[in-house]
């Protein structure tokens, strides 16, 4: 159960989560903005119950490290209008090598690749795995934003504080007989995941994250409801402060440092030419 926890946390969050260019390329306005995500602890948060206690301090470690530690993982994202995302990772990030690059699809499907060992790979689908597909159909997410009227000025940009609630219930595997199972072993599975927080969302360049919310609409990540929480922000979030108890209390912040509209190579959304596919080298 706390590596089911454990995924959706990594997918959901850091997913908002969270990108070599060829000089005869055709050019064409795109969005782009650096990231700086942090992982950390909660603290004074309640130590978890059930089967998760006693493993809070080593998942929460572990978490730790694949956001690349206390000073975080530095991202450069840019964003076409269709959908279309390219994020490069300056740092080793949840499993990925330091200088991969991750490439989304409009149709919500993503590859990465590493121009350094010239490797690419797919990125995981969990429904290729008709038992994870099965537990996650009964994983239909409950989400609730709130717009408080409370603005903040970030990077530049005006943005209004908007709450967050996602609560995703983690059913029992297929097959499982709950009548033998023992009532208080029952009692220690965590039945629900809940992501809350806080998002800082400004009204500019809302035309590019609603081509991503369309992407993400058709593509793997509707299934953990990535696409909802998405479209309750409607804007462009520029700092994201999320919190989750399961499987450890920890909280993954995401700031953007910069924003602009930029020329760029419409080739910066492609997979490069020779490049040998090797398996996906990540933890998510």
């Amino acid at each position: 159960m706390g590596g089911v926890g454990e995924h959706m946390v990594r997918r959901v969050i850091a997913g908002v989560v969270v990108l070599v260019a060829v000089v005869s390329a055709p050019l064409s306005a795109e969005l782009r903005f650096t990231s700086k995500i942090t992982a950390r602890a909660v603290t004074g948060a309640p130590a978890p119950a059930g089967l998760m206690a006693g493993m809070g301090d080593v998942v929460g470690q572990m978490i730790n490290e694949q956001f690349g530690g206390p000073d975080g993982v530095e991202t450069i994202t840019t964003v076409h209008t269709d959908g279309r995302m390219r994020v490069d990772y300056t740092k080793a990030f949840s499993g990925l090598p330091a200088g991969s690059v991750v490439l989304t699809r409009a149709d919500g499907t993503s590859v990465g690749y590493d121009p350094a060992a010239k490797t690419w790979w797919k990125m995981p689908d969990p429904s290729d795995d008709p038992e994870v597909a099965a537990m996650m159909a009964q994983m239909t997410p409950e989400i609730s934003s709130k717009r408080t009227g409370e603005f903040a000025t970030v990077t530049g940009l005006r943005a209004e504080r908007v709450t967050v609630r996602m609560r995703i219930p983690i059913p029992l595997p297929e097959g499982v007989d709950l009548s033998q199972v023992p009532p208080e072993l029952l009692a220690m599975i965590p039945r629900e995941l809940v992501i809350e927080g806080d998002n800082w969302v400004a009204a500019e360049f809302a035309k590019y994250m609603k081509g991503g919310m369309a992407a993400l609409s058709s593509g793997p990540m509707a299934q953990m409801g990535f696409d909802k929480l998405a479209e309750s922000l409607d804007g462009f979030p520029v700092r994201s402060v999320m919190r989750t108890s399961v499987p450890a209390a920890i909280e993954i912040e995401t700031l953007v440092t910069r924003v602009a509209e930029e020329t760029v190579p419409a080739t910066v959304f492609d997979l490069p030419a020779g490049l040998r596919e090797i398996p996906f080298p990540g933890g998510l």
